[in-house]
């Protein structure tokens, strides 16, 4: 491995691992509510679901766009 590949694993090992437990601390269920399955937590938290299905639909058109051809306007 070159130096340059080894930084980047330097890097984002530990913003992996800080994000982890912030995650964890910032969605941790309240402790005298009883734990329910991944699916209820999910239902009821739609703003995490909402949001990736727009990172989705975005990351689509621009896929879209790459592969259609440029105009003849942008091209002159």
């Amino acid at each position: 491995m070159n130096l340059e590949r080894i930084t980047w694993i330097g890097v984002l090992v530990p913003l992996l691992i800080a994000g982890l437990l912030i995650g964890r601390l910032l969605f941790a269920p309240p402790e005298d509510v009883v734990a329910g399955s991944f699916r209820e937590w999910f239902w009821e938290n739609r703003a995490l679901d909402l949001l990736v299905q727009v990172g989705f639909i975005f990351a689509g058109a621009l896929g879209i766009a790459a592969l259609l051809p440029r105009g003849k306007e942008e091209e002159e």
